[in-house]
């Protein structure tokens, strides 16, 4: 069972990485496009900044959850050195209900904002607004998966 944890864990890093990483190329080359629209042929798009801000969105939340993953979330690294071990244990636990905690609001928050404006439209690309805001519970999810496949993992190692 925690092999197939592990295995289902590594498979939503590496999707999740890929995913950033197009986001992230995606956002760029839409900016870029933007400018130069703009300033050489003084006409701008008008979806280009809904675009790069939607991919913006998506990059970030999924960003976060695979911080999560690697453990680079907001640490106090010269306070934890100087714990003991079991002092360590303690913070670092509590660090990890606190983003579960998180998580589990990035969830709940994210399908009441779903709910609120499912009927609504992106304005240039008309586009459903709920979409934008399926980054926070589709994030705060994976941040769940991540931070049980980590236990499992201290729990086997």
């Amino acid at each position: 069972m925690r092999k197939r944890l592990h295995a289902a864990n590594r498979a939503l890093v590496a999707f999740e990485t890929s995913a950033v990483g197009a986001l992230l190329i995606a956002v760029c080359v839409v900016v870029l496009l933007q400018v130069l629209m703009r300033y050489l042929f003084a006409y701008p798009n008008p979806w280009s900044e809904e675009v790069s801000r939607f991919c913006f969105i998506w990059l970030s939340l999924l960003g976060a959850s695979l911080a999560v993953e690697h453990r680079a979330h907001f640490g106090f690294d010269q306070v934890t050195k100087a714990l003991a071990p079991r002092a360590k244990k303690v913070v670092e636990r509590f660090a990890g209900a606190v983003v579960l905690l998180f998580s589990l609001l990035l969830i709940g928050t994210g399908i009441a904002l779903m709910d609120l404006t499912m009927g609504e439209r992106s304005p240039a690309l008309n586009l459903p607004v709920a979409l934008v805001y399926a980054a926070a519970p589709v994030s705060g999810l994976l941040m769940v998966v991540h931070m049980v496949a980590g236990w499992a993992g201290e729990d086997s190692g």
